[in-house]
């Protein structure tokens, strides 16, 4: 890596590899990759790890489960300690909430957006139009698993993917509707929760959009103007709707919410 000593070291590089490569534990690469910012009183900024992490699982999509399971280990890990209190980054905790993590995520997130489909974001060797997708089946996974509380932005993907003004062009069709179909898969779960989320009521009827969502998305799948790719992923997006309001326990995803939020109204309040 480069010489600049806020940049991950190989030695840090090499944990992640080796964890995704399943040759050390979960809780060995979350120390392992963190620590520099653990014991030096002058710690390296550890945004850098994580947009390390969140290109790494757009780059290479099959590694995004393992991604999403090392921050949630490194969440776990004790805070530095830096004059006799928690470190701080902007008053988040430095791993108890990835500090800074959901501010430098988002100007990813939005970069990808705006960005030209055709062209390679900062280096990459995956297209934005392919980036887009795959940075918001991330973010789904990521709240799914309670990492950081993304819907926001499955919100917004959704609205623009349903949005005449995309939907009557392919090309922007063809951007928003997979990235839209991935929000639906990986977080099913919290968006069929926004129901059971008395912060979202009086903003927004959650049952009726729901009902919305799958309706549209049933019927663009078998629109023979969206491509044939995207009517799959669209089809896969329908199907997942259908599972998570069969599941009994569809519900529970909410309960695991609100300790989540306790816990981040007690950091600040500390």
């Amino acid at each position: 890596m480069a010489k600049d000593p806020d940049m991950p070291t190989p030695e840090e590089v090499n944990a992640i590899k080796e964890f995704i490569d399943g040759q050390v534990d979960t809780d060995t690469a979350a120390k392992q990759c963190t620590s520099r910012i653990s014991l030096e009183e002058k710690s390296p900024d550890p945004t850098l790890i994580w947009s390390f992490l969140a290109s790494l699982a757009v780059e290479f999509f099959d590694t995004q489960d393992k991604v999403v399971e090392l921050l949630a280990a490194i969440k776990r890990l004790p805070n530095p300690i830096r004059d006799g209190k928690e470190h701080k980054i902007y008053s988040e905790r430095t791993f108890s909430d990835l500090g800074y993590f959901r501010a430098d995520f988002g100007d990813y997130f939005r970069g990808l957006k705006f960005a030209d489909p055709a062209s390679f974001h900062y280096g990459s060797k995956v297209p934005v139009l392919i980036s887009w997708a795959r940075v918001n089946a991330l973010s789904a996974r990521l709240t799914t698993n309670l990492v950081q509380d993304f819907r926001r932005y499955a919100l917004d993907t959704i609205e623009d993917a349903l949005d005449e003004k995309y939907l009557k062009e392919s090309r922007t069709r063809e951007f928003f509707l997979p990235a839209a179909a991935n929000q639906i898969i990986f977080a099913s779960y919290p968006l069929w929760n926004l129901r059971n989320d008395s912060e979202v009521e009086g903003r927004m009827d959650a049952v009726l959009e729901w009902n919305r969502w799958k309706t549209a998305f049933e019927g663009l799948a078998e629109d023979t103007e969206v491509s044939r790719e995207t009517r799959a992923i669209l089809r896969q997006a329908v199907a997942a709707m259908e599972t998570v309001a069969q599941d009994p326990e569809r519900d529970e995803w909410q309960g695991k919410l609100v300790q989540y939020q306790a816990s981040l109204r007690a950091a600040r309040e500390s």
